[in-house]
């Protein structure tokens, strides 16, 4: 929302900042969503730390899927061909990789740490990171699958090249973020192990053309005039 209200300012020139543009009162209600109810790195911490506190009390099974995602990274990778003949197959696959990313991250840190973990802020905010950009993508790309069950591939294009381009945008993050988590606990071999499964679980099969997505959103923009994608 602020990156979105920033741009309309942008798009408004000098005039968007003033209150008689419709932007400026957007801006202001985007900035305050972010400090309303705590700030955004105190809720982030929040966050993990909650999930970290549900695993050492053996509410929330998160160091046994941790434990198998170690385990593949000392294994071979399959070299099978996934089918992805569905709407969105690939991007649902991607999620299910960026899943085992924060695993990885998330549950290599907590068997270092154990509830030591709360004093390393940075690592569980680059952690948190990773959760919010999963669950954003995916939530993106569910709702769009929803939405071609319902009418069709064609005429949610848009649609799915919006889903298209956060998830890139979000594997890019993660990626970030992720090496920046495991720089600040693994060394050598460890470190060496979780990097290089943090690329397999990065890669795309099928990288999209990210410039022509960008076009497909912006010709429909242009097209109608207008925010297009109010409804459901």
């Amino acid at each position: 929302m602020q990156a979105c209200s920033d741009e309309g300012i942008q798009i408004y020139g000098g005039m968007g900042f003033s209150a008689d543009a419709p932007m400026e009162a957007a801006w202001r209600d985007a900035r305050i969503s972010r400090i309303y109810e705590g700030t955004n790195e105190i809720n982030r911490m929040l966050a993990v730390g909650m999930l970290v506190k549900k695993a050492m009390k053996g509410h929330v099974n998160l160091l046994e899927p941790a434990m198998a995602v170690g385990n593949e990274l000392t294994s071979i990778p399959s070299f099978d061909t996934p089918d992805f003949s569905e709407p969105l197959s690939e991007e649902m696959d991607m999620i299910k990789k960026l899943k085992k990313v924060f695993l990885m991250v998330a549950g290599s840190a907590v068997q270092k740490f154990g509830p030591a973990l709360e004093e390393h802020q940075q690592l569980l905010i680059a952690a948190s990171d990773i959760l919010i950009e999963i669950y954003m993508a995916e939530s993106a790309i569910l709702r769009t699958q929803k939405n071609i069950a319902r009418t069709s591939v064609e005429e949610q294009k848009e649609q799915i090249a919006m889903s298209q381009l956060y998830l890139y945008s979000a594997v890019k993050i993660i990626q970030n973020r992720a090496e920046e988590g495991i720089s600040s606990f693994a060394e050598g071999d460890e470190q060496r192990m979780m990097l290089m499964g943090l690329k397999r679980f990065t890669k795309y099969a099928n990288l999209p053309n990210i410039i022509e997505l960008r076009n497909v959103v912006a010709d429909k923009v242009t097209g109608e005039n207008k925010y297009p994608f109010t409804k459901a």
